[in-house]
């Protein structure tokens, strides 16, 4: 019935704007999951995504990103039936070409 997000953000800061981050933290009531293949109560969810970024301005505009999706690697399930879902983790390089 219920759904929550909060997120925290700062694409320029630090030495010359070049430092970034963003912090968000997901919650999902529990409820239950009813579908032709199954039926089933699904627990409260509580996820914590972060996310840190450097701009690299002599590399033409890039940007160097390190993050993850459920940080804290809670399993979680989001349907009856489905597989547990878990951190994501993840390094980006970004280029710019304007």
């Amino acid at each position: 019935k219920y759904k929550g997000n909060v997120s925290l953000g700062n694409s320029g800061f630090g030495p010359a704007k070049r430092l970034g981050f963003n912090i968000a933290y997901k919650w999902q009531q529990a409820f239950l999951y009813q579908e032709v293949f199954a039926t089933g109560n699904i627990p409260d969810v509580h996820t914590l995504d972060a996310q840190i970024s450097v701009k690299i301005p002599k590399a033409k505009k890039s940007i160097i990103k390190l993050g993850a999706t459920n940080l804290l690697n809670q399993y979680y399930y989001n349907a009856a039936g489905n597989a547990q879902i878990g951190g994501l983790y993840y390094l980006s390089f970004g280029y710019n070409i304007y």
